[in-house]
């Protein structure tokens, strides 16, 4: 029977790619978008149309940035409060500037598709245990030897001596 196990950096390097998915979103637009500095102008509440037509009230930071002369204004993480007058790193399309994203940490992380690497990364912590764990079993501790095996001329030997 063949046992399989994950290495530690395997596990890691993997780790690593799941919590990068949130940044990979917005690959294109960190690549070969354009860069602006915006500032925080208030935090203020919206109202929000999702895709099935619902709408939200929410609340956000309203952040300002200037492209080729043109204003223009986006939001960051909803119910996440920036402070007023702070300088954030916004990366927009050049050819639609209305499309962008924030580039923090929390323009990243707060958002709903965090919970694609949270379940992600549970599922792959559980299938890491479950290989590791089968092979510690099989592992014997360091400094134990193989078994002893008696020889049956010896058993025969042993009870002769016993019987006399």
């Amino acid at each position: 029977m063949k046992v399989y196990s994950i290495s530690k950096w395997a596990f890691r390097g993997i780790c690593v790619l799941i919590l990068l998915l949130p940044v990979s979103r917005h690959w294109q637009l960190l690549t070969t978008g354009g860069k602006a500095v915006g500032t925080v102008t208030q935090y203020t509440s919206r109202i929000v149309e999702d895709i099935m037509g619902e709408r939200d009230l929410q609340q956000a930071s309203e952040i300002e940035f200037i492209v080729d002369g043109v204003s223009h204004k986006t939001y960051g993480p909803r119910n996440y409060e920036y402070d007023t007058g702070r300088s954030l790193t916004v990366f927009y399309m050049r050819k639609d500037p209305s499309h962008n994203c924030v580039a923090t940490f929390s323009g990243f992380y707060l958002s709903n598709y965090t919970i694609l690497p949270i379940i992600l990364l549970t599922v792959w912590y559980a299938f890491y245990l479950s290989f590791n764990n089968y092979r510690r079993r099989m592992k014997k501790p360091k400094g134990q030897s193989k078994p002893h095996t008696v020889h049956s001329s010896l058993l025969r030997k042993d009870a002769d001596s016993l019987s006399r």
